[in-house]
């Protein structure tokens, strides 16, 4: 389970890093001055102000007209139908939103990236958490859904894409480094598409780090 999300990185720092790679983002435009985009991997003790925990606001990019722009939106998505039988959803897998015709609103209007330093889910251990960052100096890029009316209401949310296999229900938070990311905003994705950006541009497990947190509940810092 996926318990909390260590944002520092500014989603309007993000859109300058992907305006200094416009080449590969094609068809976007961030309106954005070029900047760089750095972050220390595995920051101790993270600040209170970057940890996201579900239902708390969270910062993520979307495309809309061509354009690349910022939203802020709740972590923590409840679609019409789930409005008082199930809480709200933090994330989902990947082949389940790409195949069913229930999210096919979401999937074509909705897809988003979420730049993160890392983040916090269960261990094995009960008792801690695992916490997972790049190996690299950069954020890491994490797929996500989101619902974002113009009039807020009790359904908008976010939740985050996962992949994996699905016969062992072995799933993680499928991540992108640098403009790679791009690729989950293209407006004619697919299902074949996104099986092969998740197969061939996902965050491998040799480029992330995990560390074991101390204890269960997460502490900010200053």
């Amino acid at each position: 389970m996926y318990e909390c999300l260590v944002q520092q990185v500014s989603s309007k720092d993000s859109l300058a890093f992907f305006s200094q790679r416009g080449s590969h983002g094609a068809g976007f435009n961030t309106n954005a001055a070029s900047a760089g985009l750095c972050v220390t991997a595995n920051p101790k003790p993270h600040a209170q102000q970057s940890l996201i925990k579900p239902n708390m606001q969270v910062s993520a990019i979307r495309r809309r007209g061509g354009h690349l722009e910022c939203i802020k939106v709740r972590w923590g998505w409840s679609p019409i139908w789930s409005v008082g039988t199930m809480p709200p959803m933090t994330h989902l897998p990947l082949h389940l939103v790409m195949r069913s015709k229930v999210f096919d609103r979401i999937k074509r209007e909705g897809r988003v990236l979420v730049a993160v330093d890392g983040w916090y889910e269960s261990a094995e251990t009960a008792q801690r958490l695992s916490y997972t960052t790049s190996r690299q100096r950069s954020p890491i890029f994490l797929a996500a859904l989101a619902q974002a009316s113009e009039t807020p209401n009790g359904c908008d949310g976010l939740t985050l894409v996962t992949y994996g296999d699905i016969t062992n229900k072995q799933q993680r938070l499928l991540a992108f480094t640098g403009e790679e990311a791009l690729r989950w905003l293209r407006p004619d994705l697919d299902w074949e598409q996104a099986q092969q950006i998740a197969a061939s541009a996902a965050v491998a497990e040799p480029q992330l780090e995990r560390v074991l947190a101390t204890q269960r509940r997460v502490q900010g810092g200053h």
